[in-house]
């Protein structure tokens, strides 16, 4: 079986099959270089030599593992192999003010800066943004399916009254494009092959057009965009800006987060709202709002002097 068949019958996310696929390259490379004999010797490689950090020599092991036991049927034996220690603490997502964000998102133009302004009002993943098809876009009603997001999971959020003019133009757009497109036979494909072939000749219709779509054609196909264009935008508004954060799309969705609870939003409708397993995962946010609660001792005024107490004397 093939590691992409392997994958599509397992239901991984689109993120999940491109990072499997590359942990999969790059261990084949080694493999013939002769960087490495087995696996637990590219762990080992990682971990030594290329100094990757111990959460991602994690993610290649799983993704080896599924290689080695769905693709190539060798069982890896549960805890067989040797891994680094994992730093239990979790790090405080780097994230911005409100004030910060809309800086940076009125700096931004084009479709940059709609894909921004998604990002932020919806606190969607930047995969989950860039592979919306023209049909989960309600606009009459203000919503937002993002279907298949990591853990094979799917939600729908309200798209920010702010955002709906320049998302009606931008879908408009794509709607003249759709027709160009179509004139000239060109789809948008479906990675499923099963799904595919029970769409059949849907996958030209508008409604499975991509809401952002790639400027080049491979073929008579047509992709999803990049986030080339939003990281370039970003970074330039990011130096504009003068903001020292290492800022990234992903930002936008810690900085969502963060904006709910500090407006005092219930963590679980957070939760619901990110599209998290566990609550765990949401409450991080709570550690990079800080307790506004708790005043800092030196932002406190000045203790008052007691003016009625005479001042200690010695007496013979």
């Amino acid at each position: 079986m093939e590691l992409r068949d392997a994958q599509l019958k397992a239901g991984h996310a689109v993120a999940t099959r491109q990072a499997y696929r590359g942990w999969m390259l790059r261990y084949r490379r080694a493999r013939m270089a002769g960087q490495c004999r087995d696996l637990q010797s590219y762990l080992d490689r990682l971990s030594t030599v290329e100094r990757v950090n111990p959460k991602t020599v994690r993610h290649a092991l799983n993704a080896l593992k599924f290689y080695h036991e769905k693709v190539l049927g060798i069982q890896i034996p549960e805890k067989s192999l040797t891994l680094p220690r994992v730093n239990p603490h979790k790090n405080v997502p780097v994230w911005l003010t409100h004030e910060e964000a809309m800086d940076l998102i009125g700096r931004m133009t084009g479709v940059a800066r709609l894909q921004a302004e998604m990002l932020y009002g919806t606190g969607s993943r930047i995969t989950a943004l860039l592979t919306l098809r023209m049909k989960d876009v309600d606009l009459g009603r203000g919503l937002v399916v993002f279907r298949h997001d990591k853990g094979g999971k799917s939600r729908t959020v309200r798209i920010p009254a702010a955002v709906m003019p320049r998302l009606r133009a931008h879908v408009e757009a794509m709607r003249l494009q759709w027709e160009g497109d179509r004139a000239k036979g060109i789809r948008c494909p479906v990675d499923d092959p099963a799904l595919a072939r029970k769409l059949g000749g849907k996958t030209g219709t508008l409604a499975w057009y991509w809401l952002f779509p790639s400027a080049a054609t491979r073929g008579k196909e047509r992709w999803h965009a990049t986030d080339r264009a939003i990281s370039a935008g970003l970074e330039k508004a990011v130096a504009e800006a003068g903001i020292t954060k290492r800022v990234s799309p992903h930002v936008f969705r810690h900085s969502n987060a963060t904006a709910l609870l500090e407006r005092g939003e219930n963590i679980r409708r957070i939760q619901e709202h990110l599209g998290h397993t566990h609550v765990e995962t949401t409450e991080i946010y709570t550690h990079a709002a800080g307790n506004e609660s708790l005043i800092s001792p030196m932002d406190m005024a000045p203790a008052p002097v007691a003016r009625d107490i005479l001042p200690f004397r010695r007496t013979a």
